[in-house]
């Protein structure tokens, strides 16, 4: 059997967050960190058997994480061109598309362009966000006018109120935290 394999690199990002004691702490991420109700899913995912697979998992999580959430507000800002308040579901900063067992959060991100693409699930109604979940499946989440996307290499946020973070798939802390680019970070070799 004649095997052919390449190499290549990806980009990480890195976040420095308070972990759960409160103190600074600081991780590297491959594909998706989120804030907001993504570390909310990640405390059920996590607590819970994933005997359905990750799908499923995700999906039970999800369900029962928005109907207990309260949206956020949250001070973002991406490089130095978006600086505001926002009042927010979730918010992923992106270098892959896919998190949690298969939601299409950045369609069109890439883990080799030095770029995170920031999704903001923004200030939806509890019937919005069920109505536009298959939207977060099917690529289309864009579609829907409170939902915005971004570009950055940067991304700060803070809030007064507890915000849970999700690290492909780990809740390592909460906010505030930084997340900066690290571009071509890691070699790979691929079949």
């Amino acid at each position: 059997m004649n095997r052919k394999f390449c190499w290549g690199q990806i980009d990480l990002g890195k976040l420095t967050c308070r972990d759960h004691r409160g103190l600074e702490s600081y991780r590297y991420f491959h594909n998706v960190l989120s804030l907001g109700l993504g570390g909310e899913v990640d405390v059920r995912v996590n607590r819970t058997s994933k005997v359905f697979g990750g799908f499923l998992s995700f999906m039970w999580a999800t369900l029962i994480s928005i109907l207990r959430f309260d949206k956020k507000r949250v001070h973002l800002r991406v490089d130095d061109f978006f600086d505001e308040n926002v009042t927010i579901w979730n918010v992923a900063v992106a270098n892959g598309q896919y998190h949690g067992g298969g939601m299409w959060v950045a369609p069109g991100a890439a883990i080799n362009d030095g770029l995170f693409q920031v999704t903001i699930i923004g200030d939806l109604s509890m019937p919005a966000v069920f109505w536009n979940l298959p939207r977060l499946y099917n690529g289309k989440i864009y579609e829907h006018q409170k939902i915005r996307k971004l570009i950055g290499r940067r991304v700060v946020a803070s809030s007064a109120q507890e915000v849970l973070l999700d690290m492909d798939g780990e809740q390592p802390g909460r906010l505030p935290v930084v997340i900066e680019m690290v571009p071509s970070a890691l070699s790979i070799i691929c079949d």
